[in-house]
């Protein structure tokens, strides 16, 4: 959406976001530095260290990401960060391979879309079958798709991600809560603001068993279902970013547009394996 002269994306004055920017890479690169003398916390040597805390990695996008998330509050978005940094440690980017998650990669459930406009991924939940899931499937598969995901955005240049949950046929052999609660830790904990909007096509009532499941875990400006109306007249609704538009007009109009591409994609079924890259 637009945004206003000389303001950030939480209504900063830009000369405080920039400052702010610039204070919390110098903390984590301080932290950075700190681990690196502390062989204890059981880092064998510098190279190590996980990507999050190099300094070349610590581009203005990406901290602006975890400051907007945290209203640009500097101690909080420290403190997250470094969370997300940690976990990092634990599991490295790229450490979850395809053998581990066979049986998710089996359901052909998860897509990118192609000639929608902007980056936007599938997810075909029909196809999500809880049963036949092992024992951490549910975290395994998350983060194996949100790093395939960052890893296009990245390839692209892009920040912001949309995604699509299609409830065609959804049923409840489909249902569950485990995988959805790990979704929403992946995006609100370690990969703040990469949602520009999340469109859940043809929601049934169903669907709401599992919303009132996972709306405690969700951040209080995510909690919000916005319905949006599509030239397909399918039972389509949105969740809007936590930034809302401040142009609902353009916004209206964007979806329109947008809903008759995705109906077009899906229709036509002319989608692209994510995974099987």
């Amino acid at each position: 959406g637009e945004e206003l002269a000389g303001e950030g994306l939480a209504g900063e004055p830009a000369g405080q976001e920039e400052a702010k920017v610039r204070e919390l890479r110098r903390r984590l690169v301080a932290l950075g530095q700190e681990l690196q003398s502390q062989p204890h916390v059981g880092i064998a040597t510098p190279r190590e260290l996980p990507g999050e805390l190099n300094p070349e990695k610590l581009t203005d996008d990406t901290l602006r990401r975890f400051l907007v998330a945290r209203r640009w509050n500097l101690d909080k978005a420290f403190q997250m960060y470094s969370k997300f940094a940690e976990y990092r440690l634990r599991v490295p980017e790229g450490s979850i391979a395809a053998a581990d998650v066979s049986v998710g990669l089996r359901h052909k459930k998860t897509f990118l879309l192609p000639d929608v406009g902007e980056p936007c991924f599938l997810t075909v939940m029909q196809r999500h079958i809880v049963s036949e899931c092992p024992d951490g499937e549910a975290f395994k598969y998350t983060q194996f798709s949100f790093d395939r995901i960052n890893n296009y955005l990245k390839k692209q240049g892009e920040e912001k991600v949309v995604f699509v949950f299609d409830f065609t046929g959804f049923g409840w052999d489909n249902l569950d809560v485990k995988t959805a609660a790990e979704i929403l830790k992946q995006a609100q904990d370690y990969n703040p603001e990469r949602l520009k909007k999340a469109i859940l096509f043809n929601a049934p009532t169903l669907f709401w068993t599992l919303w009132k499941m996972i709306t405690p875990l969700m951040d209080s400006r995510t909690q919000k279902v916005r319905p949006t109306h599509s030239p397909t007249h399918s039972r389509t609704h949105s969740l809007p970013s936590k930034r809302a538009n401040r142009s609902q007009s353009s916004s209206d109009a964007a979806t329109v547009g947008f809903h008759f591409v995705l109906g077009r994609c899906i229709r036509a079924k002319e989608i692209q394996v994510l995974l099987q890259y």
